[in-house]
């Protein structure tokens, strides 16, 4: 009798660091796009998923306000893969990262926000979450 030890599938994903992001004012003529303040880092491991795939999404809870869109929003992650350069979005979850098998040990991406700037948006501070879902079968 031969005995196979059994091993749970395990997802982890670290909390974004820093938390939260903040895009300073600018004249829109001579900066058309904002980078955020900070960069965001993210750390996700995928441990004895054997052959199949997982995914990192990221989704906005809404817009920032009626006249920003959320989806003015883009972001560029290092490395790629198996992270993947997206645009943010109130109503599809968006690839943020994929692959397939095991990430670990873990690995750690660096996003860049950034905000096209426009004359057209309201005045004021806003905000929105958003929230980055690991998941594998």
């Amino acid at each position: 009798m031969e005995i196979q030890p059994t091993f749970a599938q395990t997802i982890t994903l670290g909390i974004p660091n820093p938390s939260s992001i903040t895009f300073n004012d600018a004249d829109p003529d001579l900066t058309p796009s904002l980078a955020a303040n900070s960069t965001v880092t993210l750390s996700i491991r995928v441990r004895n998923n054997g052959g199949n795939n997982w995914r990192l999404t990221h989704l906005a809870a809404g817009d920032l306000s009626s006249s920003i869109p959320i989806s003015n929003i883009s972001w560029t992650v290092t490395p790629q893969p198996p992270f993947v350069n997206g645009l943010m979005s109130k109503s599809v979850a968006q690839i943020a990262a994929q692959g397939v098998g095991n990430v670990n040990p873990a690995q750690t991406g660096t996003f860049t926000f950034r905000i096209v700037n426009l004359w057209s948006y309201n005045t004021g501070n806003f905000s929105v979450v958003t929230t980055f879902t690991l998941s594998a079968p």
